[in-house]
């Protein structure tokens, strides 16, 4: 339900999206398009892997791509100081509005 008030914001601000349901549908959409400029990920979710292990994995394999991690936790630790990709933590429950926001700067950072 959160995932796809999310889209939906996004979708709303002009950025097109990728969905995926999980990390291993997410890596198929990582390895067939090299373009994706943010990926939006929580620390929980189903599939091989959590949230850190696709950034993990994103860091060997497309650290261009900035990570915005989401997660349940009340305080969530400093992820970026385990894994540079990660370019923000949102802890849950935030503003869409806020990761938004986040995403287009992101973007915006990228495009010089």
């Amino acid at each position: 339900m959160i995932r796809m008030m999310l889209v939906d914001e996004l979708e709303e601000a002009g950025l097109t999206v990728i969905e995926a349901d999980g990390a291993d549908a997410a890596l198929v959409h990582l390895e067939a398009n090299p373009s994706i400029a943010v990926v939006v990920t929580d620390i929980r979710m189903p599939g091989s892997m959590d949230g850190l292990g696709l950034a993990s994995w994103m860091h060997d394999h497309t650290p261009q791509c900035p990570i915005i991690i989401t997660s349940g936790f009340a305080s969530p630790p400093d992820f970026a100081a385990i894994n540079p990709a990660i370019a923000c933590v949102w802890a849950k429950p935030y503003a869409a509005q806020d990761v938004v926001v986040c995403v287009a700067d992101l973007m915006a950072k990228q495009l010089g």
